[in-house]
């Protein structure tokens, strides 16, 4: 059993060794297997091969449970030295399991282990991204050519009008969340009855929502979405995810699309003349983030939403939603096409990825598709999803490969927008070719107080010409107030800033929103205000930014930070961007890439 654990625990070493000995660490782990299976080496490595899958079948078959209980027992041990003991109990219950078993599935099975072994041939090759590039711009227009294309894709709409479309992003209602409990209870999740009272009743949880570590009682949801449906009335919603609260560690499966079901009826009540379109963020799946883009374990999840959200959607749409995850549907007065994407594709925290991460549940393939039948078509199109490509949670082969899509489309799609982060800020995908700016990532802040935010929500405005987008409104909720006015309050959803004045932009359009990270860098105050909105108007969030600013050792990783996240849109250019000091001081990069490692290469199909 010693000489097993040691082969486990230098096979994912082994299958991302890439320096110039690579061959001859993999022949010297195989030296010792072959000893421990007490058979000869052979001269061609790849006679090893059935011995190899033999060996490893036995070792998955007797080492899984083994293992698994290891891990168990060290993180009941040393988990409650630095969380809350319920924290760890309840990550111990619902996500040990999940990452076990994909990892043991993956790094374990026979072919994947003896393959990175070098015992077995490789079934697939690792994919380049310029032999995507290659895939995939091959038949990219001309700029005369998108100039072109543009005349007759305005000449195809309809409805000039001008329109509105409504953002709400990470909305994440508490529905056990209680007024005069602990907000700064010390554990991960606060404001609620099982935290007890607080000694100091300043620190309670506050009746319309709390600057702590706490999310939003519905009742103040509610309030957002009926102040939308009397001041605002948009055209269009995009509702881009995570309606779940944040105690990850307490879910069911059972009530876990509760809080989709409340928001989405609040929606159909107060804003009848709207068009919705939803999609689903990391939360919504149980346990959080595990969403199965290969097999059908999440199709309840996927029937569920589908259903609630049945009247927006046309037949196809609904069932592509159901079946897939992701979807589009056209507004043809408009000659618009939404498109959904299900940004679990890319999520480093969902370990069902771990079973293969060459474009999960063909989405991408199904986007070029759609853009292609767009630009056909001349028709335009505007892509939304929960998780931004340059979030840290995002796979960068991912991300990498859909700046290469948007690059390719660039003429058809007309905005994208995100959630997610909870702040307000703006990345931009850049040409895998030349480095060129392609296309400005709107991302939205969240309804949530979770932590220390001001809720708040977007209304962009579109242009009914060209379909572009020539401005948007950021509204935030005076919550100071509101609590102190109490539960008789009318909620002040005032217009925190208009985005062109705001930063002084001449329009919304790539060549001037591309601009912005330049200025940042050169311009402090307007750094200052990038940062004050990006803290969502939060003293709490915005002080602690400044104070960074002006310490020595944090300036520059601090300005980098902002600057960097503004000009990329992967997570490996930000990481790159920030510099090599600046990286390692930036614990979650850290982590987040090396859950990249576990999640594996993109594969040649």
């Amino acid at each position: 059993m010693r000489n097993v654990i040691l082969i486990l625990a230098l096979l994912f070493f082994v299958a991302n060794t890439v320096d110039m000995g690579e061959e001859l660490m993999k022949r010297e782990i195989l030296t010792k297997i072959v000893e421990y299976a007490g058979i000869e080496m052979p001269h061609d490595l790849h006679l090893l091969c059935l011995p190899c899958k033999l060996m490893m079948k036995q070792i998955q078959k007797f080492s899984s449970t083994i293992l698994l209980s290891i891990i168990r027992k060290e993180w009941t041990f040393l988990c409650p030295k630095f969380k809350d003991p319920a924290f760890c109990e309840g990550i111990n219950q619902t996500f040990i399991d999940q990452f076990s078993i994909h990892f043991f599935n993956n790094y374990l099975s026979p072919q994947n282990a003896c393959s990175n072994l070098g015992a077995c041939k490789q079934q697939h090759e690792a994919q380049t991204i310029k032999e995507y590039i290659n895939e995939v711009m091959f038949d990219k227009l001309s700029k005369e050519e998108q100039r072109q294309w543009q005349i007759i894709a305005e000449q195809n709409i309809k409805n000039h009008d001008d329109f509105t479309i409504a953002q709400f992003a990470d909305l994440h209602i508490d529905v056990e969340y209680t007024v005069g409990s602990n907000a700064f209870c010390g554990a991960p999740f606060c404001c609620r009855e099982e935290n007890g009272k607080p000694k100091d009743a300043s620190k309670g949880a506050q009746y319309w929502g709390t600057y702590a570590q706490c999310d939003l009682p519905f009742r103040t949801i509610q309030d957002l979405i009926q102040f939308t449906g009397q001041n605002i009335k948009p055209d269009f919603i995009i509702w881009t995810g995570d309606s779940t609260s944040h105690d990850v560690w307490h879910q069911q499966k059972w009530n876990q699309t509760l809080p989709t079901k409340m928001i989405t009826d609040e929606i159909k009540k107060h804003l009848p003349n709207s068009q919705l379109y939803a999609i689903y963020g990391n939360h919504e799946g149980y346990p959080a983030d595990q969403y199965d883009m290969i097999g059908e374990s999440t199709q309840w999840l996927r029937d569920e939403v589908a259903d609630m959200w049945k009247q927006y959607l046309t037949q196809e749409s609904y069932y592509q939603l159901r079946r897939n995850g992701y979807y589009s549907q056209v507004e043809e007065s408009r000659n618009l096409k939404f498109i959904a994407l299900n940004s679990q594709a890319c999520d480093l925290l969902n370990f069902h990825l771990m079973d293969g991460i060459t474009d999960p549940r063909g989405m991408l393939k199904w986007l070029i598709s759609e853009l292609k039948d767009s630009e056909i078509k001349n028709q335009f199109a505007v892509i939304f999803a929960h998780i931004p490509p340059g979030d840290t949670f995002c796979n960068s082969q991912w991300a990498d490969r859909f700046s290469v899509v948007i690059e390719r489309f660039e003429h058809v799609v007309t905005g994208i927008f995100y959630g997610h982060t909870h702040q307000d800020h703006v990345q931009h995908i850049r040409s895998k070719i030349d480095g060129r700016y392609v296309k400005t990532l709107f991302i939205a802040p969240s309804g949530t107080t979770f932590s220390y935010q001001n809720p708040s929500f977007r209304v962009f405005q579109f242009n009914g010409k060209n379909n572009q987008v020539n401005d948007y409104v950021q509204y935030r909720l005076d919550l100071a107030k509101a609590n102190k006015d109490g539960q008789n309050a009318i909620l002040n959803w005032e217009i925190a800033y208009n985005f062109l004045e705001y930063y002084g932009l001449e329009s919304a359009s790539l060549a001037h929103v591309s601009s912005l990270p330049y200025r940042l860098a050169h311009d402090e105050e307007l750094l200052k205000k990038y940062i004050y909105s990006y803290s969502t108007g939060s003293d709490v969030l915005y002080k602690k930014h400044l104070k960074d600013l002006k310490r020595i050792f944090h300036k520059k990783g601090t300005k980098s930070f902002f600057i960097c996240g503004a000009q990329t849109a992967t997570l490996d250019d930000w990481f790159e961007c920030l510099g090599f000091f600046e990286k390692f001081r930036e614990t979650s990069f850290l982590t987040f890439k090396l859950l990249e490692q576990f999640i594996g290469k993109w594969l040649k199909e």
